[in-house]
């Protein structure tokens, strides 16, 4: 981080060329065995090496949750300077999953190949399936204090406390029980679900 002069991630690459054995690939790459930085396997009839490196991260969205991250963030920093200016307060680079799972890696990366191919994104398993670990800066405050909204976040709340309450479905009858549903065939007919008593309805 130091010489990047802000955050940075280790990824894997692919050199360009091929071997036909160890050996050769050896001589190539003396450092092959015993620095970590190299892996040598087998892919597609040949021998080839992946290169580990550190490399700059690109500016990484600035938001309060994961979710917003990905979805409206405030805006991009590299540092933490920049990131206190889009929230007006102190910043922290965090990492956090979110709530989608995907059933492979070819599933995500379609939804999310662009992130995790910058660094900002892993692929990490959850309940069987993979998810994905987003990185981005989020404000840093002090323990039961929450931190003052940016102005960006402060209209979109005052938005949303101006925009009346929609319900999801349509509000059922006042006579109709949590355990029970009108029959499709009469609707003058309650039936039960689970702990309805099953009647006419004025009964």
């Amino acid at each position: 981080m130091t010489l990047a002069a802000g955050p940075v991630f280790l990824i894997s690459e692919e050199l360009p060329d091929t071997y036909g054995d160890p050996a050769a690939a050896e001589a190539a790459v003396p450092e092959l065995y015993g620095s970590g930085i190299y892996e040598l396997y087998w892919r597609d009839g040949a021998w080839r090496v992946a290169m580990r490196y550190w490399r700059p991260a690109p500016p990484a969205p600035v938001a309060r949750t994961g979710a917003a991250a990905m979805k409206k963030p405030l805006g991009h920093a590299r540092l933490p300077e920049e990131a206190r200016a889009l929230l007006g307060a102190p910043a922290e680079l965090a990492r956090e999953t979110l709530g989608n799972l995907y059933v492979d890696h070819k599933q995500l990366l379609k939804r999310w190949g662009e992130v995790v191919r910058s660094g900002l994104g892993e692929i990490v398993e959850r309940e069987g399936k993979f998810a994905l670990l987003v990185t981005f800066w989020r404000p840093m405050h002090a323990p039961g204090i929450a931190a003052p909204l940016a102005p960006g976040e402060r209209s979109e709340l005052a938005a949303r406390v101006a925009a009346p309450l929609a319900p999801s479905a349509p509000q059922e009858e006042m006579d109709i029980g949590l355990f029970e549903d009108p029959s499709p065939e009469n609707p003058n007919v309650v039936l039960v679900t689970e702990e309805g008593d099953g009647r006419f309805r004025g009964e």
